[in-house]
């Protein structure tokens, strides 16, 4: 099962592209930043650098799961991450695969405390409890990454509820 976890926006956007079985393994990530402000890409000019992005990760790693995370930057303007979102769901619903958002880094953190079964804590630790070898400081990768996690987290739970004898 493979779970993609994305960053919520136009700005920049991050990925990370996890291998969940036996345990949770990253494939790859990257961390992209947009054309600079000052260029005034229209937000379709630049999903469609994005859309194109995603078909190489679905070539790649054909997802079970996306999550969508929060913007990997505070300065991300709402209609943008509204664009993303909206975008971003309509891929999924297109293409079959559920899509799953954590709007905040704390129901992140929620999502990856349940899985864990340890206390709300930060997300790189709560990252490390499944990943133990995770080293990455970079915001947009610990964010694409607990999504990519708990967008799994969420989808495991999903189907514990619809069939309880597995």
């Amino acid at each position: 099962m493979f779970s993609i976890g994305l960053t919520s926006g136009l700005y920049s956007i991050a990925y990370s592209a996890l291998e969940l079985s036996p345990r949770p393994k990253i494939l790859g990530w990257e961390v992209m930043p947009g054309p600079r402000k000052k260029r005034e890409v229209s937000h379709y000019r630049r999903y469609k650098a994005h859309r194109l992005m995603f078909e190489a990760i679905f070539l790649r790693w054909p997802p079970t799961v996306i999550g969508l995370g929060p913007p990997s930057s505070e300065e991300e303007p709402i209609e943008w991450v509204t664009f993303m979102r909206t975008a971003v769901f309509e891929l999924g619903k297109s293409v079959g695969i559920p899509v799953v958002l954590f709007d905040t880094d704390e129901h992140l953190s929620r999502a990856l405390a349940l899985e864990t079964g340890r206390a709300s804590s930060g997300l790189k630790t709560l990252i490390q409890k499944q990943m133990p070898h995770f080293k990455s400081n970079k915001r947009r990768v610990i964010l694409a990454t607990a999504t990519a996690l708990a967008g799994a987290a969420h989808l495991r739970a999903r189907q514990q509820m619809e069939n309880p004898t597995r």
